[in-house]
């Protein structure tokens, strides 16, 4: 089994767009987008990252942030197919991730004058049978109309 190492968390973009001076802005707050992917640009390299895309909204709509940020993550072992496709990767690595977004949420909320913004921690295991159960459906779907083709 490969050892892997959290190495830091990069933000490679944020927009924040408050329409109101209420530091209450931030109470109401609804996650309009979430969407979690792994980047790897060379199979050999012993290095990936899972990217986080998040967009908040406050129910009147008068706060909006978006956040798009990496958690870099280092191997001992060269990257594989087989890994890329893994548990890993879609579960653990994600949650392993994730409590650094969190942070770097309350915080920059926070030090932007608005009540703390406190993301849910999250289930990445029924994302996952969640991801698995529609594919599922899709590929059903798809044979089903090859069938009727024929």
């Amino acid at each position: 089994m490969s050892k892997f190492k959290l190495l830091n968390l990069q933000v490679i973009s944020v927009k924040l767009k408050a329409t109101s001076f209420d530091q209450n802005s931030t109470e109401d707050i609804k996650t309009k987008s979430f969407a979690v992917k792994c980047l790897s640009s060379d199979p050999e390299d012993k290095q990936f990252g899972i990217q986080f895309n998040i967009e908040l909204e406050s129910g009147d709509k008068d706060f909006n942030l978006s956040v798009i940020a990496i958690a870099h993550f280092d191997t001992d072992e060269p990257i594989t197919k087989e890994f890329l496709s893994s548990d890993f990767i879609r579960i653990n690595a994600p949650a392993i991730g994730y409590p650094y977004l969190r942070s770097f949420i309350s915080n920059l909320t926070l030090n932007s004058g608005y009540n703390p913004v406190i993301l849910p921690t999250f289930n990445f295991v029924a994302m996952e049978a969640n991801r698995k159960k529609r594919l599922s459906t899709q590929k059903e779907k798809l044979e089903k109309a090859r069938l009727l083709k024929e």
